[in-house]
C-alpha cells in the first residue's frame, strides 16, 4: 500500500476548497477561504457568526456591518490588509462580498473538477 502524503492531500483540499480572491483598492489580493479550509479556532468563530445572522431577529441594519466585517475577517487570509480594505465600505459593498464567498465556497462544491 502506497503512503498518503500530506502535502498531496492538502493540495488536493485547496483546490477542492477553494478561496474567493479579492483584489484590494491598494492592489493587493486577499483570500477568502472556504469554511472547510479554516483552522478549527477559526471554523468556531465564523460558526458562531454565521449562527447570529439565522438567530437575529434585530432589524437594524447598523449592526450588520460589524458582524459582517468581523466575518469577513476571521475568513480571510490577511486581516490586516481586509481590515484596511473594508474601513470606509458601505454595506451594500460587505453584502455583495459576503453573498460572493458564500455562492464561491459552498461546501461540497469543487471549482474546476472534472467529474
Amino acid at each position: 500500500m502506497t503512503a498518503l502524503s500530506c502535502a498531496e492531500l492538502m493540495t488536493e483540499a485547496e483546490a477542492e476548497y477553494a478561496s474567493l480572491p479579492l483584489d484590494t483598492r491598494k492592489g493587493g489580493t486577499v483570500q477568502l477561504r472556504n469554511l472547510l479550509m479554516l483552522p478549527p479556532e477559526g471554523l468556531k468563530a465564523a460558526r458562531v457568526l454565521l449562527e447570529a445572522f439565522g438567530d437575529s431577529k434585530d432589524t437594524d441594519l447598523e449592526k450588520l456591518v460589524p458582524q459582517l466585517r468581523d466575518l469577513l475577517l476571521v475568513v480571510c487570509d490577511n486581516a490586516k490588509a481586509l481590515s484596511a480594505e473594508m474601513a470606509d465600505w458601505p454595506l451594500g459593498v460587505y453584502l455583495r462580498v459576503v453573498t460572493a464567498w458564500q455562492e464561491e465556497t459552498q461546501a461540497g462544491e469543487a471549482q474546476d473538477s472534472d467529474s
